[in-house]
């Protein structure tokens, strides 16, 4: 289903609104103080900040319409045994809008460039908060030979989406079908120009709404690239899950929430070292709400992949 020029762009305001990535939440415009730098990665640039010493190098991927920024709690405790590098998606923060379609596979392949150009050594301990847990799983899937290991912090599984169908979710807050849309490839190419207005409302760049809207674009055909290409089972994983509810209250919610937390149950279960757990206190932001534990899985799967750390 394509949308067509004459229908109104704030339709499609409820994707910041009811999609689980949590892109309403976290702000994203704000850049570290501390200097990083802007590297070339085949016609683009992306931004990456690291601190610390000591291997295997720690790289974190934020979420849906998050930065860098979104890991200042975390990256400098993790910076105290090891190198630990932060880095904004094409076109967030600092970094370039990129080429598309905006798919994990693309910027799995990006994010590997950049660690290369950056001479940071592999294997990596790979952490992705939400969305960015769908770009490090599919890292690890295209280049195991590079990962040591894999951290999802309240990461989404490609089957969720199937889920919100199935449960009848969209059809329901969404009867004409705008979401629907959102699974579209022509999404982008069908946004008049003054959508641009849209990210004014929302206090956010019209470089990242676009951004934000084309990873949104892409979600599905970044589902088939998991499912195509799974983490290899001998990779360490950790699953960090939020433990107050993320969707509403009611028979849908509720079978929202079990999906999600069945899925990512199933994707510990998958590897040969894994550990899983439940952030009590935390919603969908659990490194800024609970960082330490973010930090504590982080060394976890440190010290399945090179033994006590």
């Amino acid at each position: 289903m394509s949308i067509h020029r004459h229908r109104p762009i704030s339709r499609l305001v409820p994707l910041v609104v009811l999609l689980w990535l949590g892109i309403a939440s976290a702000p994203c415009e704000s850049a570290p103080r501390a200097r990083g730098e802007l590297i070339d990665v085949g016609g683009h640039s992306l931004y990456i900040r690291c601190q610390g010493e000591g291997l295997p190098v720690i790289v974190l991927d934020a979420g849906l319409g998050g930065a860098s920024s979104d890991w200042r709690k975390v990256q400098p405790e993790l910076a105290k045994t090891n190198r630990t590098c932060i880095y904004d998606r094409a076109g967030y923060g600092r970094s370039d809008s990129g080429p598309l379609p905006r798919t994990s596979g693309r910027i799995a392949a990006e994010l590997r460039t950049l660690l290369m150009l950056a001479d940071l050594p592999p294997p990596y301990i790979l952490v992705g908060h939400s969305f960015g847990g769908f770009n490090m799983r599919l890292f690890a899937g295209l280049f195991p030979e590079d990962t040591a290991g894999v951290v999802l912090v309240d990461s989404p599984h490609e089957a969720q989406a199937d889920a919100l169908f199935e449960h009848g979710i969209l059809g329901f807050l969404d009867p004409k079908g705008w979401l629907r849309s959102l699974w579209s490839p022509e999404l982008l190419s069908s946004l008049p120009a003054e959508s641009a207005a849209i990210a004014e409302m929302l206090g956010i760049k019209a470089k990242t709404w676009y951004s934000i809207l084309n990873e949104a674009a892409a979600f599905d055909a970044s589902g088939e690239g998991l499912r195509a290409t799974p983490m290899p089972s001998d990779i360490p994983l950790g699953v960090l899950m939020h433990g107050r509810r993320v969707f509403p209250d009611g028979p849908i919610g509720d079978g929202l929430e079990q999906d999600w937390l069945h899925a990512n149950r199933e994707l510990a279960r998958a590897q040969q070292q894994s550990h899983f757990a439940i952030a009590r206190k935390s919603g969908h932001l659990i490194h800024a709400e609970q960082p330490q534990l973010v930090v504590e899985m982080v060394r976890r799967v440190l010290e399945m992949s090179v033994g006590p750390h």
